[in-house]
C-alpha cells in the first residue's frame, strides 16, 4: 500500500493539530500544484498496474486537505510507504532534495526531529519507522539521482523563520503519521520565472525517479516499472487537460 501525496491546498488554511497543538498550515502554489499533482497521477496510475495498492490525498490539483488529515489517510490504510511530492519554482534544477523522519547524523549521531514552540514542541518518537523512512529514502534519492542524471541530497528540512510555519526541521505530514513517510523536493525555476512550468521532459524524470524508487523502496515480485516513453505519453496527456 503506498500513499502519494501531491503538495499544497487548493485554498489557504490554518488551524490547530488537536493532538499537538501545531498549527496545520497549507496554502495554493501554481504551477507546483498542477505539476505535481500530474505526475502524482501517472506514478500511482503505473504502480497500480503492476500490483500495487495506492492512495492518493488528494482528489484533484485543487483539492484542499489539512497536513492533519494527509497524515491521517495514511495511517488509516497502514501505508508501507508515503511520499510527498513537491517541487520548487524559487530553484534551479541544481536543488533536488529528499527528506526522512529520521534525519541526517551530526558529529556521527542523529538527533530529534521535531516541530514547534516551548509547551507545543513535538519530536517524532517513532524510532522503527524513522529508520524505514531513512532507508526509503535512500533508495528513493539513488533512483532519483539515475532517471534525473543529478545529484539528489538526502538531508534535512529547516523550517525554523519561515513565515506561517511552526520552526523545527520535519515536514507536519512526516511529524503526525505512524507509518515511514519520505519528502521528495525537486527544483523547477525555468530561467528567471517562478511561474513557468517545468518541461514535459523534466516531470517525466522527476516522476521516473519517484517511480522507480517506491518499487526499490517497497518491492513487490515480478514488477517491472514502465519505460520512460510510458510515462511520457501519461505526462503529456494530463499537461494537455
Amino acid at each position: 500500500m503506498i500513499v502519494i501525496d501531491p503538495g499544497h491546498s487548493g485554498r489557504s488554511i490554518r488551524s490547530r493539530n488537536a493532538a499537538t497543538g501545531l498549527t496545520d498550515f497549507d496554502y495554493p502554489n501554481e504551477p507546483e500544484m498542477t505539476e505535481v499533482f500530474g505526475i502524482s497521477l501517472c506514478v500511482a496510475a503505473d504502480l497500480r498496474k503492476i500490483g500495487y495498492r495506492v492512495v492518493l490525498t488528494k482528489k484533484k490539483a485543487t483539492s484542499t486537505v489539512s497536513l492533519t488529515r494527509r497524515a491521517q489517510i495514511a495511517d488509516t490504510v497502514h501505508a508501507d510507504l508515503a511520499i510527498s511530492v513537491h517541487d520548487d519554482h524559487t530553484q534551479t534544477d541544481s536543488f533536488q532534495a529528499v527528506y526522512s523522519q529520521r534525519g541526517v547524523k551530526h558529529h556521527g549521531r542523529y538527533h530529534a526531529m521535531w516541530r514547534g514552540d516551548g509547551a507545543d514542541r513535538t519530536v517524532f518518537n517513532h524510532p522503527g519507522v524513522a529508520r524505514k523512512s531513512a532507508h526509503y529514502a535512500r533508495l528513493i534519492a539513488a533512483a532519483r539521482r539515475r532517471d534525473q542524471h543529478r545529484p539528489v541530497a538526502i538531508t534535512e528540512e529547516n523550517f525554523t523563520g519561515r513565515s506561517g510555519l511552526e520552526p523545527g526541521n520535519l515536514a507536519l505530514v512526516q511529524l503526525l503519521t505512524r507509518v515511514p513517510w519520505v519528502y521528495s523536493e525537486s527544483g523547477a525555476r525555468t530561467g528567471g520565472s517562478t511561474t513557468r512550468r517545468i518541461t514535459t521532459h523534466d516531470e517525466t524524470l522527476y516522476a521516473k525517479g519517484i517511480l522507480d524508487g517506491i518499487v526499490a523502496a517497497v518491492p513487490v515480485k515480478g514488477a517491472r516499472p514502465e519505460s520512460t516513453v510510458a510515462l511520457r505519453r501519461c505526462i503529456a496527456r494530463h499537461r494537455n487537460g
